[in-house]
């Protein structure tokens, strides 16, 4: 999710892994000068895991066993390593003195854990360990991100295409028919649209032309809520998006089909609480429009800082972009009667 490097900054990062990924069964994604792969207490020595480790050795991963003890069973493991750990504040302290003896004749990194005052550190040191880790030093920090569902990628990939006007709609239904959930509203909602047609649906391609495009993309957005909303508020967080999108597209003179994606695009990132550089990452946006999106390039990019600047009751922040206040509010407005009637119809559906 963060990538290795945006972790670690270009030193070694401990990660703890299933065992079927020591084992060979899954790949490790990551490669072996960026990890050191480490064995937690529960980690049993036997022969598959032994010849695994060789294996991975052999490969250039480095091994790190946590929490050592001393315990006989895990000698193997230790034989195996190129990092031992200890939890000096977990262990009698007349114990650690032998067991960094004990590895120091294997040549090994020692790392002290639960380093936890200035005494512990100094005493530690004293020991021989080479690393150190503990609140002492610094306080542990729990990384957070979003991350989009293979559903949610499904939908914006949609709404990032859907601005090329010339799209086949044998890629349109490709992308909606790889995802069942979406697949079943659009189905659903072209047969209840065609109530009273000559013959009923009986593809998903004559549901997405009955659709059209412009439906398609409210259903779209909708979508992307992935059942996380009550009705009420899913409603609002659809005409908010797509009021956003329409006046993008009323405001961006020479780029109207870009302007209404991006500001799609921008109203999902905020739906989804995700970064904009990943929606655009999910979306396969090209150069131009991910400029307009991210950074406010072009006819397109400026609409769209416009536009957040107006929803934020920033009259300046507006003015900067080179239109007028009134103008962007004007588009607001009449794209906010748009985007509300496409919703009251979904509803209606």
């Amino acid at each position: 999710t963060f990538g290795v490097e945006g972790l670690a900054a270009g030193k070694p990062l401990f990660v703890g892994l299933p065992r079927p990924f020591l084992t060979g069964m899954v790949p490790i994604p990551a490669e072996p000068a960026a990890v050191v792969l480490e064995l937690g207490r529960h980690a049993s020595p036997d022969a598959e895991l032994l010849l695994a480790l060789t294996r991975l050795r052999q490969s250039g991963y480095r091994i790190a066993v946590a929490d050592h003890r001393g315990d006989p069973d895990r000698g193997a493991l230790i034989e195996h390593a190129d990092v031992v750990c200890m939890d000096v504040s977990a262990l009698p302290p007349l114990v650690v003195p032998g067991l960094v003896r004990e590895c120091r004749s294997r040549a090994v990194t020692l790392v002290a854990r639960g380093i936890a005052d200035a005494d512990s550190f100094t005493s530690a040191a004293e020991l021989g360990f080479d690393l150190f880790e503990g609140p002492y030093l610094r306080r542990p920090t729990l990384l957070e991100r979003r991350v989009l569902t293979p559903s949610q990628l499904v939908c914006i990939r949609l709404l990032g295409e859907l601005a090329d006007p010339d799209l086949p709609m044998t890629r349109i239904e490709q992308l909606v028919g790889s995802d069942p959930g979406l697949t079943l509203r659009v189905l659903r909602t072209a047969n209840s649209a065609a109530t009273g047609a000559a013959s009923e649906l009986t593809s998903l391609r004559q549901a997405l032309v009955l659709l059209g495009p412009r439906r398609l993309r409210a259903w779209i957005v909708l979508a992307l809520l992935d059942g996380g909303s009550s009705p009420r508020d899913a409603a609002h967080d659809v005409w908010s998006v797509l009021a956003r999108a329409h006046a993008c597209q009323r405001l961006a003179a020479g780029q109207a089909e870009l302007g209404y994606t991006v500001g799609l695009l921008s109203g999902a990132a905020d739906l989804l609480g995700a970064a904009a550089d990943d929606v655009a990452t999910g979306a396969g946006l090209g150069a131009q429009a991910r400029s307009a999106l991210l950074d406010g390039v072009g006819d397109a990019g400026r609409a769209l800082v416009a536009v957040l600047a107006h929803e934020r009751d920033d009259v300046d922040g507006v003015s900067r972009t080179g239109l007028t206040p009134l103008d962007v509010s004007h588009a607001y407005l009449r794209s906010l009667r748009d985007s509300l009637e496409i919703v009251h119809a979904l509803q209606g559906e």
